[in-house]
């Protein structure tokens, strides 16, 4: 009697810790019969815009998407910068981003950011701040893991005229992101497309040999000095 109740009470245990640990992810289909899978865990980088306003602050908006094209599944970064002033403005418009660079632990990887796809609205996620560029950048589930299980990670925007931005975490975090990548593993039926991470490595490459022409001194040698491949 005292061993069914020993089980019974870690059953419970159990079934309770796995509903703490569980986010609720949302499916859409869109009207070209995609399915993109998304979660609650947005993680929220800044970086301070005193040319702008004493108070100004730029914010950058991280999340993972999956995209499921009958039964193959491509892997994204929702990508929107947003800002507590207007960027609208004429005088303060920024360039348009052309890649975000990720180093988890010191391994850098620059992913390149593409049009957001207009088949969704582009408020996929709910921002405090509002956004004025949404993107999306593609990625693979191990580098999806190896920044959920970062103790840091180093983020830089470069934009379409060479200059760049470095963003440092506001709020959310990386390990958030693991129920997302636990579920979309395990996705019956499902194969990963590997033509995702074929341009990621490609596309990292080139940014490494060009980075000298499209950043700052300071910033290209902390890039090349870590660009080991995840």
């Amino acid at each position: 009697m005292i061993t069914r109740s020993v089980i019974a009470v870690a059953a419970f245990a159990t079934l309770i810790a796995g509903c703490a640990a569980d986010i609720p992810l949302k499916s859409t289909l869109d009207e070209k019969g995609r399915t993109w899978v998304s979660g609650d865990a947005l993680v929220t980088l800044a970086r301070a815009t005193p040319s702008l306003s004493n108070a100004a602050r730029d914010y950058l908006y991280l999340a993972p998407v999956e995209i499921n094209t009958t039964g193959v599944r491509r892997h994204y970064l929702w990508v929107a910068l947003g800002s507590t002033v207007d960027r609208k403005w004429q005088s303060s418009t920024p360039a348009t981003a052309t890649s975000v660079v990720l180093a988890p632990d010191g391994l850098s990887v620059a992913l390149p950011l593409t049009a957001w796809d207009a088949a969704l609205p582009l408020s996929m996620y709910s921002t405090p701040a509002p956004v004025y560029q949404v993107q999306r950048a593609p990625i693979s589930l191990d580098q999806l893991e190896r920044l959920a299980r970062a103790a840091s990670v180093e983020v830089l925007v470069v934009a379409a005229d060479g200059s760049t931005a470095t963003y440092e975490l506001w709020n959310g975090a990386w390990a958030d992101w693991e129920p997302f990548i636990a579920t979309t593993e395990t996705t019956p039926g499902a194969t990963d497309d590997g033509r995702t991470t074929r341009v990621e490595d490609n596309h990292a490459g080139r940014w490494r040999r060009s980075s000298s022409s499209t950043t700052s001194p300071s910033v290209s040698s902390r890039i090349a000095s870590r660009s080991s491949r995840w």
